[in-house]
C-alpha cells in the first residue's frame, strides 16, 4: 500500500507540475486549454489526497503524517528534475 500510494503522490505532483504556465508547453495542444489544465489539477490535488488516506489507512495517524511528509520531499525532487531535464531535451512549442 505504500508503494501505491507513492505512485499516486508521483502522478499527482506531476499532473500539478504540468498544469502550470512554464511546464504546459509539453502538453499536446488538445490539452493546453484552460478546462484540461483545471483537470490537471483537480487530479494532482486527487492524486496527493489519495497518496494520503493511502498511507493513512495502514499506519497510525502521527507516524503516517511523518512518512508521507517524508516521501513528499523526494517525489517532489524527482519530479522537479525530471521537469527540467524533459525542458532541455524535449522540443516545446513556442508560445
Amino acid at each position: 500500500m505504500l508503494v501505491l500510494s507513492a505512485l499516486c503522490m508521483l502522478l499527482g505532483l506531476a499532473a500539478l507540475a504540468l498544469a502550470m504556465d512554464r511546464h504546459a508547453m509539453h502538453l499536446p495542444l488538445a490539452w493546453s486549454g484552460r478546462r484540461a489544465r483545471r483537470g490537471l489539477q483537480v487530479l494532482g490535488a486527487t492524486g496527493l489526497l489519495a497518496s494520503l488516506v493511502g498511507i493513512l489507512a495502514v499506519m497510525d495517524s502521527g507516524l503516517a503524517w511523518i512518512t508521507w511528509l517524508g516521501l513528499l520531499v523526494p517525489a517532489t525532487l524527482c519530479i522537479a528534475v525530471g521537469m527540467s531535464w524533459a525542458g532541455r531535451g524535449g522540443k516545446g512549442r513556442g508560445r
